[in-house]
């Protein structure tokens, strides 16, 4: 669903590193799954791919070369050093690429399984953040088995107090959300939320609120972005006020010293406490002078490289840092054991039958 902003994340990524350190290779992941290389640094690429000037590409699992698939044999085409994640959702943001990497012993710029899968729901979010003490919005969950069954029950026994607002749990970028002000809005704002995800997340409709955005990332400290106010045009920050280049926004947001300071500590200690890696962007929802965590980008869009930087050139000497800590977590990690002896499965009197 997030394909066409992951190819833009992607390929601003790989124009922006230092090619004096690093010899970057694309690896796109088409609309069926299967992964691409080839001179895929434009955008122009993407709009009409060429499947025949590039080539199909995958891991052997347990080795840390990228295979080029020629009929039924692989050849190798070289060792990498490191990943940098930039798929947005599903298998990409939910830790299935993290998780690849790690099968592969290949460092990656990108959060763990955990952080990962977890930040991607927003019903867990909320249950990991309330065990920290952070303030989320209250919600109610609907399941797509539940409503197809009898969606008038199962919609009734929530007891939602209108207006609402309706999100995919498990998606990001604004897609599948939609208000509902009364009950045939919020059978249908489900209806459309079910198209991309089997639970729902339902929440009270904040009206006169301020958005705040905020990132985070280690390098040799943790670095802490400004605040920023992104303005929707409408109830909430749709897909197009965020992608459509029309969107505006305020940075450094202005807002009183004492939200911003509060913002910042939260966002650091969410980063330091769940051992976030690579760059995550938190986004928060103030009413009445009152923070509520929002949600928690793992992947953001165009790794949030703007909340950074004053020019996009800025972004290479973060990018290097971010592979730099990858591949020393990658070390870090290595050093540890993982071989036990035994004499279990030599003593079979041990072993039940």
């Amino acid at each position: 669903v997030e394909h066409d902003i992951s190819i833009i994340t992607g390929t601003l990524t790989l124009n922006s590193l230092d090619k004096t350190l690093y010899n970057p290779i694309p690896i796109y992941i088409d609309n069926k799954g299967l992964w691409w290389t080839g001179d895929l640094f434009n955008l122009g690429c993407y709009k009409n791919f060429d499947y025949k000037k590039c080539s199909r590409v995958t891991f052997s699992i347990g080795e840390s070369f990228l295979f080029k698939i020629k009929k039924t044999k692989l050849k190798a085409i070289c060792k990498i050093d490191c990943l940098i994640n930039c798929t947005h959702g599903y298998n990409g943001e939910d830790g299935s690429i993290f998780a690849l990497a790690r099968l592969n012993n290949l460092a990656i710029v990108s959060p763990d399984m955990f952080c990962s899968s977890f930040a991607l729901d927003k019903e867990k979010t909320k249950i990991v953040l309330k065990g920290m003490g952070v303030k989320t919005l209250p919600y109610k969950v609907c399941k797509k088995g539940e409503f197809l069954q009898d969606s008038l029950t199962c919609l009734k026994n929530l007891q939602v107090e209108f207006p609402v607002i309706v999100k995919p749990a498990r998606l990001g970028s604004s897609i599948g959300i939609s208000t509902a002000k009364d009950f045939k809005q919020l059978c249908l704002a489900c209806q459309k939320g079910f198209k991309y995800d089997d639970k729902l997340l339902i929440e009270p409709l904040i009206e006169n609120f301020t958005e705040i955005n905020c990132a985070c990332y280690q390098a040799d400290k943790l670095v802490v972005s400004q605040c920023e106010k992104p303005f929707s045009g409408g109830e909430f920050l749709s897909f197009e006020d965020k992608y459509s280049g029309k969107g505006q926004r305020e940075f450094p947001a202005k807002i009183s010293q004492t939200l911003q300071n509060k913002i910042k500590s939260t966002t650091k200690k969410i980063y330091s406490v769940l051992a976030f890696e690579g760059i995550i962007r938190i986004d928060y929802i103030i009413k009445d002078n009152k923070i509520y965590l929002n949600e928690i980008n793992t992947i953001p869009g165009s790794l949030a490289y703007y909340l950074f930087c004053q020019d996009v050139a800025d972004f290479q000497n973060v990018l290097t840092d971010l592979i730099k800590r990858a591949i020393l977590c990658k070390q870090n990690y290595s050093k540890n054991q993982f071989e036990f002896s035994s004499q279990i499965l030599l003593d079979a009197s041990n072993l039940k039958k």
